[in-house]
């Protein structure tokens, strides 16, 4: 007898509001992803950036355990993340429509690096010990009618012996020289994601994280020392192409210009972009977990910062759980 999935819609085209916070009670049987997905109409002018909007309207996505984190991130965070651990990038579509624009962004959530893995899952709970909590806290600018539709997939014969823990965490540095963050420990480590307030521009080619070191027990692991551009680079070559939805410009036909004429549109993530601000320190890269940094036993498990702009960044590690060890 084959394995069987499930896939089913848990929220339906729930209208956005401002400042709200809404649960929701996933399966009970094991849950491999999670597909988060904005859409809306623009109805502004070629300088709108819809796809901003949507990022930066959920500011906080979180699946629960008996009220504790499995995962937590803003959308943006957690849709990087997805796209260097597991390589489902999010993507979206672009329908012309009676002289407005409809568009749609569709952001995976993963519980296991392989969607559809019934060895790394979420194990089966009873209903309402797993939540889903979504704080959506913007109005947006450019994108009318703005829905969100949330979908999951069980694989109902599933037994798992593993899954995906991974949190974000805000710091704040305050000084440009060495600062330590710490690791969380007992868990597999399969590599952290990196965001920096501060990247290289022309005026200076400096970063929140500029250079840094993995240490376990104070001994250098891993990453002796690396720049920020290099991981930087790193983590656009896991990503790879799907990620060009996000960036690419647009050429269209300006109607209040020339005739013919072609004009350059913008970039739809807005002049943040959406990579540049990323990094990943790679501790699985063949995502079989022979080279994952084991944290159990250890005393102390950190990055050194070295270097780099003392202001605010991100941190989110990504750990592989034991179903025996629990959340």
């Amino acid at each position: 007898m084959s394995d069987h999935f499930l896939r089913t819609v848990l929220v339906q085209n729930r209208a956005q509001a401002a400042d709200t916070t809404f649960q929701e009670d996933l399966p009970v049987n094991p849950l491999s992803q999670i597909l988060v997905t904005m859409r809306g109409v623009i109805t502004t002018a070629d300088t709108a950036e819809p796809l901003t909007d949507f990022f930066d309207s959920i500011t906080s996505l979180g699946v629960m355990f008996r009220g504790q984190d499995v995962i937590r991130g803003s959308l943006r965070d957690l849709a990087m993340l997805n796209a260097a651990v597991t390589g489902q990038a999010p993507w979206g579509q672009k329908i012309q429509d009676a002289g407005a624009e409809v568009w749609s962004l569709t952001v995976p959530i993963n519980l296991g690096r392989r969607p559809y893995s019934p060895d790394e899952c979420f194990p089966a709970v009873r209903r309402g010990d797993l939540r889903l909590e979504v704080t959506i806290d913007t109005v947006v600018n450019d994108v009318d009618l703005v829905e969100v539709q949330i979908e999951t997939v069980e694989l109902l014969d599933a037994n798992p012996s593993k899954f995906l823990k991974y949190t974000s965490n805000a710091i704040t540095f305050a000084t440009t020289g060495q600062e330590i963050v710490r690791l969380p420990i007992g868990n597999p480590l399969l590599g952290v994601l990196l965001f920096s307030t501060t990247v290289p521009t022309a005026a200076a080619r400096t970063a929140t994280w500029e250079q840094l070191r993995i240490k376990v027990d104070n001994v250098e692991s891993y990453f002796a020392r690396a720049n920020w551009d290099t991981l930087q680079g790193d983590l656009m070559r896991r990503v790879k192409s799907d990620m060009l939805f996000l960036s690419q410009h647009v050429h269209r036909f300006n109607g209040a210009a020339v005739a013919f004429a072609d004009t350059l549109g913008p970039t739809r993530v807005g002049a943040s972009g959406m990579g540049e601000r990323y990094a990943y320190l790679d501790l699985d890269p063949l995502g079989d977990g022979r080279y994952m940094l084991e944290t159990a036993g250890r005393a102390d498990v950190t990055i050194q910062k070295d270097v780099g702009v003392a202001d605010a960044g991100r941190f989110i590690p990504v750990e592989l759980v034991s179903v025996a060890a629990g959340v």
